[in-house]
């Protein structure tokens, strides 16, 4: 029975059978799309050749608004962001494991093309958003705060944590409101928080394995709490179920709540997704037994979540991808997904466990699950500094002030999708200098639509391929005269300026405090980065370069 419910969704791969209807733009709407998003697209000299925008959900949730988002550009930008970051790593990165011989590989070899992955992913992200709210006209203008991400936490054995991302505080928008920003706003200036998974599936992404894709939403609401970078356990469904407290419930007692939540006459038709990791093996025994099936995959657990309960996906056995129920993952994975999740009309539940015990590599299974909640002094320190101590769970109203304010998210598909299976990875024609790139959306309203983009090269694939590189290809390598030369050439040009200031705050954010339009930079922090291996000798080179060539990015140093 027990092997029949536990299966890994790349052998019992997903099928669509819901809604799918197509909108294909005509050259008018083409031509007003490249208009609009003019100064993005010139920045890698490419134009959108074609798209078709496939709608899966329509049903409008009557309890919430597109508010600010109402803006084209600003809401498209979004979707651009996730296609183009999935495009630059698809070009860059996807696979990068595959070429090394596998007596060469290593785990510093594997985390070093992951971080490259995030790094050229987190670039290109931060670049679409900061282009586009820049050149918005005067009295349409937002500003874009980076409230919740992920890559920062230590995995220990695993990886030194710190990788490139967006970081929380980083903030996108026109220079003058940058600047201003923390004081008061223009009335005309709309403040936005952005969440994102710069790769969910990192792994996956330098394997070329299915389901890897870039990941961001951005709301008009405001965050209440910050979310602590360690691991979540979640309870979630497509259908809404109300507020239950996790610590005073069996895994069983929650499934009966969610499958009740669906009007299901029983837990046996459910099934609740899992990573498949030795901390869950306890969790799926026990659904297992009785009678709901636990789907797994290896890696990336942020679609999963956004698509629960959605009508018409299905596997073999004909059950729905329909929960999480004990699941234990990364907070800003929680959250990235839980949003959408909820403009959908779903639920989530989430408790913060100790990343720390449930890393030990000398527990067992059972021993791990016990320990999920083992608190280090460390993250009882997040946990009170997040004000989560008196509360042992939390939904997304706990997050959010308003999580029905207005809100669009994107999620771009750097490999083909097992979720989805017609959302294909990213494609390239280099005869006719063509890419092509499927990005799922979901907005607040809570409509669902896959969009299959393919964009055209003005010059050639190789060079919109060079365009899409993040700057520190150019000057990993180089040391001395050289490696100042080639910074010094980048700050003289105000375009490359940017995207080396974009560089610069997502490789050395744990090192640096944000302070309005400039930074702190802590010399202390980077040597900590360096010793526990987060950065190299390569890295500490590249920042004292910087300080000294672009000493009015910088407030002072520690």
């Amino acid at each position: 029975m027990q092997d029949k419910l536990r299966y890994n969704i790349a052998d019992e791969r997903l099928s669509y059978r819901g809604k799918k209807d197509d909108y294909v733009f005509n050259q008018d709407k083409i031509i007003e799309f490249n208009h609009r998003h003019k100064a993005v697209l010139e920045n890698y000299d490419i134009t959108l050749d074609a798209l078709t925008i496939m709608t899966l959900c329509d049903r409008i949730s009557y309890n919430s608004n597109l508010g600010a988002l109402r803006n084209r550009q600003v809401r498209q930008s979004v979707t651009l962001s996730a296609a183009l970051s999935a495009i630059a790593v698809g070009l860059h990165g996807r696979g990068s494991l595959n070429d090394v011989p596998k007596d060469h590989v290593t785990k510093e070899l594997s985390n070093n093309l992951k971080r490259a992955n995030d790094r050229t992913s987190a670039q290109i992200m931060a670049e679409v958003l900061q282009t586009t709210t820049e050149t918005l006209p005067t009295g349409e203008e937002v500003l874009i705060e980076s409230a919740i991400t992920e890559g920062v936490r230590v995995k220990p054995g695993k990886e030194a944590g710190g990788n490139p991302t967006i970081a929380v505080g980083a903030v996108f928008g026109k220079d003058q409101h940058r600047a201003q920003y923390g004081l008061s706003m223009p009335r005309n200036v709309t403040q936005l928080s952005m969440g994102n998974d710069v790769i969910d599936g990192t792994t996956k992404s330098i394997k070329g394995l299915h389901s890897s894709l870039t990941a961001l939403f951005v709301t008009e609401a405001n965050v209440k709490r910050h979310l602590p970078d360690i691991y979540v356990q979640r309870w979630m469904g497509g259908a809404f179920f109300d507020e239950f407290n996790p610590r005073e419930a069996k895994l069983t007692d929650a499934a009966e709540v969610i499958a009740k939540a669906y009007g299901f006459s029983s837990i046996k038709k459910l099934s609740a997704f899992f990573l498949d990791r030795s901390r869950h093996y306890p969790a799926m025994d026990t659904l297992n037994e009785a009678g709901v099936a636990t789907p797994f995959d290896k890696d990336g657990d942020l679609l999963p979540a956004v698509l629960l309960g959605l009508n018409g996906l299905e596997f073999p056995d004909d059950r729905g991808l329909f929960s999480m129920i004990g699941e234990i993952g990364g907070s800003a994975e929680w959250a990235v997904g839980v949003l959408p999740l909820v403009w959908r009309g779903g639920q989530a539940i989430g408790m913060l466990t100790s990343q720390s015990s449930l890393t030990r590599k000398d527990l067992s299974p059972e021993e791990l699950w016990k320990e999920r909640f083992h608190f280090t002094e460390d993250e009882f320190m997040q946990i009170q500094d997040a004000r989560f101590e008196r509360k042992p769970y939390f939904t997304v109203h706990d997050i959010l002030d308003d999580p029905f304010a207005g809100g669009v998210s994107a999620f771009g598909s750097i490999t083909d999708n097992y979720y989805l299976p017609f959302m294909d990875g990213v494609k390239t024609d280099p005869k006719k200098d063509k890419i092509s790139v499927n990005v799922l959306f979901v907005n607040s309203l809570g409509m669902v639509e896959c969009w299959q983009m393919k964009f055209k090269c003005k010059q050639s694939l190789k060079h919109t391929a060079e365009l899409l590189m993040s700057p520190k290809e150019n000057i990993e390598d180089l040391s001395g005269d050289k490696l100042d030369r080639a910074i010094g050439k980048m700050l003289e040009n105000d375009h490359l300026a940017k995207r080396y200031w974009i560089f610069f705050t997502n490789e050395y954010y744990p090192a640096i405090i944000p302070v309005r339009d400039k930074m702190v930079l802590l010399h202390k922090a980077v040597e900590t980065l360096i010793d526990r291996g987060a950065l190299n000798e390569k890295d500490r080179e590249i920042i004292a370069a910087t300080e000294r060539l672009a000493t009015d990015w910088f407030v002072n140093s520690d």
